[in-house]
């Protein structure tokens, strides 16, 4: 499986998301990322990844 990469300044300025927000979620080990040499790379996915498994669903059932 082949799959785009890109650096944490392209999927901050594609996703709107500032690159401190990107770079502190890779420090956390919360976005999906490999370091070749000394340079970050993320799958084209990664964000997405990040939202379907951190998406909070609302609790169904009576409102109060």
């Amino acid at each position: 499986m082949r799959q785009g990469l890109e650096s944490p300044k392209q999927l901050a300025a594609r996703s709107g998301w500032p690159e401190r927000r990107v770079r502190m979620l890779i420090a956390n080990n919360k976005l999906r990322h490999i370091r070749i040499g000394g340079n970050l790379f993320l799958p084209l996915d990664a964000i997405d990844e990040f939202l379907r498994q951190n998406m909070v669903e609302p609790i169904q059932g009576d409102e109060q």
